[in-house]
């Protein structure tokens, strides 16, 4: 049985004489550094003789052992600026190409496109994104074959993993390829990637061939961005109704690959799914309030909001579970948003 003074095992804890705060792995790190800066937490030390320098020294430490940036005293900047949840984002593309060398199966294309302002609706609210020319200079330094290793530290996935509705997939969660290069020029971040001699791979280059697929997508963690997310998440200006603009200067880079073109060209960017949102959530209670207070003020009549540009953040009102109801007269996109917002007030509270 484990121990109850360590929930998460025999692993590193920035906390090992009380069993908190384990910095064993990369998101561990993250969610660590998150949690002891926040007051309710870090006003719990000196505890059994253990004080909060020292917790957040070794917290710092691992963080840095991981290559996340943090610095003492910038709990404010760091939650908001860092985003635990993992990114999706598909590009519509024209120029993939299979080399004629190699046997045909090297696939050039670009993952990600730089300085092209897309609509994005997420865990951080609703906003317009564009990718900084800088902002896989680091993941792509971190990917690269270096000392005994001699491949890239990049997967290779048909649609990430999942089916054309979102859903985990056994046929497409294995490799369909290799990356054997990849930099950043003045349009986006260049792959080259062989594609293994697999039916699965073998159908997705034909695909490619025909022009039925010319997509492609990354996954990553944003890392830097500008402005610093706010806490209750990017808003519409309701006076206006323009978008807040973000310039995402550094992601990691945890996979990337093919995929089917977005259903709507200008809608590049593919959400989590509920599972992945609500294990997100858990793990960032701050991303939680984001999320319950976007869906919440979509969900509700613009009239009802003050006419002063985005409204203030907080819960929802309604914060009863959601019930059988009749038809609301709302539209069904608004409707929609309001259940979700209801579910995720519901699932969080837990």
């Amino acid at each position: 049985m484990a121990d109850s003074k360590k929930p998460y095992g025999d692993v590193t804890y920035a906390d090992p004489k009380n069993g908190k705060y384990p910095i064993d792995t990369e998101a561990h790190a993250r969610a660590a550094w998150s949690y002891i800066n926040m007051p309710k937490n870090a006003a719990q030390y000196p505890m059994n003789g253990v004080t909060l320098s020292e917790v957040k020294d070794r917290i710092m430490a691992a963080c840095k052992k991981f290559g996340i940036d943090v610095s003492d005293g910038d709990s404010g900047s760091s939650s908001r600026a860092e985003s635990l949840a993992p990114y999706f984002r598909s590009f519509p593309l024209e120029d993939i190409s299979i080399r004629s060398g190699g046997g045909g199966r090297t696939v050039e294309a670009y993952a990600a496109v730089f300085g092209v302002p897309a609509p994005v609706r997420d865990q951080d609210g609703e906003y317009t994104e564009e990718l900084d020319p800088s902002c896989f200079n680091r993941a792509i330094s971190d990917a690269a074959p270096q000392g005994r290793r001699k491949d890239w530290r990049v997967g290779v996935f048909y649609n990430h993993g999942l089916t054309i509705t979102g859903a985990p997939s056994d046929r497409h969660s294995m490799p369909i390829g290799k990356v054997l290069d990849m930099k950043a020029d003045g349009r986006g971040l260049w792959t080259e990637v062989r594609y293994n001699r697999t039916q699965l791979a073998d159908e997705v280059l034909e695909n490619i061939r025909e022009g039925s697929i010319s997509g492609y997508s990354f996954q990553g963690m944003f890392r830097r961005s500008s402005p610093l997310i706010p806490r209750g998440g990017f808003r519409r200006n309701y006076r206006t109704g323009d978008l807040p603009h973000v310039r995402r200067l550094e992601s990691t880079l945890l996979e990337l690959g093919p995929t089917p073109r977005p259903v709507y060209d200008d809608a590049a960017v593919t959400g989590m799914r509920a599972d992945q949102l609500l294990g997100a959530m858990a793990a960032d209670p701050e991303m939680a309030m984001r999320m319950i207070s976007m869906f919440s003020a979509s969900a509700h009549e613009d009239d009802s909001l003050p006419d002063t540009g985005a409204p203030e953040t907080g819960l929802a009102a309604e914060d009863s579970p959601p019930q059988a109801r009749v038809r609301s007269g709302r539209p069904i996109r608004e409707q929609i948003q309001r259940n979700t917002a209801l579910l995720l007030q519901g699932q969080y509270r837990r």
